[in-house]
């Protein structure tokens, strides 16, 4: 029986803007699939993304590992745009789920320059029951300590929440620990994978124009 939905945020509910960026630091020569999979698994963005090093840091590490070639200076200010704001129908949507009697939580690898964007955007402590940025909770995803750790601080067995996220990898370390985990891109497959389990309906309010 769920309980609770654990909403990932960029991707999800957030519209996440990197790719200039990305043909911009690296001029192009590394595929956006494979500068993600390396963002994915670099130590720089891990330890900043578990609150271990600070933005400048971060910088100075991240150039030389993921093979960019811009400054420090350059990489951080256009990391700073990368949350372009919420995608439509993502406060209705968490609405309708909270109204419909479940609890709601936000859980996003995310870091000091970025959560503080995320929290005026996404309302944060106005929408969600609960929120675990990486950065505060120092563990990220996919790591199986992260979602247990969400679970234990929530105080809701993971058994009892359904997680969605757009990175395949994620799901699976939150079915590791006993949660049920559905891929999704952005609001509308968030919606969807809500309505096949049937804790929404099929058409929101908000949608009928």
């Amino acid at each position: 029986m769920i309980e609770a939905v654990l909403f990932d945020l960029g991707g999800v509910l957030e519209h996440v803007v990197a790719a200039p960026q990305i043909e911009e630091w690296t001029h192009g020569q590394i595929p956006s699939s494979e500068f993600w999979h390396r963002w994915l698994t670099a130590q720089s963005v891990r330890l900043f993304e578990t609150g271990k090093i600070g933005p400048e840091v971060f910088a100075s590490r991240a150039v030389n590992e993921l093979g960019i070639q811009v400054d420090e200076a350059t990489f951080l200010d256009g990391f700073r745009t990368w949350l372009a704001g919420p995608y439509e129908g993502a406060a209705e949507l968490v609405a309708k789920v909270r109204a419909n009697g479940y609890r709601v939580a936000s859980f996003s690898n995310s870091n000091e320059v970025h959560w503080p964007v995320m929290e005026r955007h996404q309302q944060t402590a106005k929408r969600f029951d609960a929120n675990f940025p990486s950065h505060l909770l120092g563990t990220c995803k996919p790591d199986r300590e992260a979602f247990l750790d969400v679970s234990r601080l929530w105080g809701i067995a993971p058994e009892h929440i359904l997680f969605l996220d757009d990175n395949e990898v994620n799901c699976e370390g939150a079915r590791l620990v006993g949660m049920q985990a559905v891929r999704v891109q952005e609001v509308a497959g968030a919606r969807e994978a809500l309505v096949e389990r049937g804790m929404i309906q099929g058409i929101l309010a908000e949608d009928i124009h």
